[in-house]
């Protein structure tokens, strides 16, 4: 297995790791003012809480964090029912990737899937992708907050 150099993987891993949370995209409001959202989003009995685990070909791992970080952060700038998308890569297996996604329901997952920016990442990836998990999460204390 061919590993990139580690000259490599730290830009991309910032690229991928910059912040994309609740209160830190810019969203447009149904009148076309700038906002900024605040951290009101919350977990319900509805919501769905996912860590995504993805084994990527080392060989395409900088092809693919820029699709990576293009979708994570359109999802979270565009949708107000993505209520986090936080992305994360194995510091001793950099070719795997962790990505705890929380949508408000069901009906906000479901647009997110149809959204031109998923379905641009999910087609441009899939001969990246040696191996998918989608682990659907219960959360012990809904109400916690990221300080």
């Amino acid at each position: 297995m061919r590993r990139l150099p580690t000259k490599w993987l730290l830009p991309a891993a910032a690229i991928l790791l910059s912040p994309v949370m609740p209160g830190t995209a810019a969203r447009t409001s149904e009148k076309g003012e700038d906002m900024k959202h605040e951290n009101t989003a919350k977990v319900t009995e509805e919501s769905i809480v996912r860590l995504s685990r993805i084994t990527v070909d080392p060989d395409r791992l900088a092809e693919y964090l820029v699709f990576a970080t293009e979708c994570g952060r359109r999802s979270m700038a565009d949708e107000p029912g993505v209520l986090m998308m936080y992305s994360m890569q194995d510091k001793a297996h950099p070719e795997q990737i962790t990505i705890l996604e929380i949508y408000a329901d069901r009906a906000a997952y479901e647009r997110h899937i149809k959204t031109p920016h998923f379905q641009k990442y999910k087609q441009g990836t899939l001969a990246m992708v040696r191996k998918l998990e989608l682990l659907d999460q219960i959360p012990l204390i809904p109400e916690m907050k990221m300080k």
